[in-house]
């Protein structure tokens, strides 16, 4: 039989009080990321709940996905 799951009212992060978003962080191509919970937060991508490349969600900084895909196999 199969143990009940264990739900908790805040994460580890929250209950250590450590730096840290819920968000998810939509990386760019020069670096930046950007919240999907709050424009202002400045929280670098990798203090985020999750992480995803821009080109994801069709940010205009990652190009032409076939154009990229040309490049890096011409790179290879």
């Amino acid at each position: 039989m199969f143990e009940s799951a264990v739900i908790t009212s805040a994460c580890a992060e929250c209950d250590q009080d450590l730096e840290h978003c819920h968000g998810t962080a939509f990386q760019h191509c020069d670096g930046a990321a950007d919240c999907s919970d709050d424009p202002g937060c400045r929280l670098p991508a990798d203090l985020h709940l999750f992480t995803v490349p821009c080109a994801e969600v069709d940010c205009s900084c990652a190009g032409d996905p076939l154009e990229l895909a040309g490049e890096q196999a011409a790179a290879s």
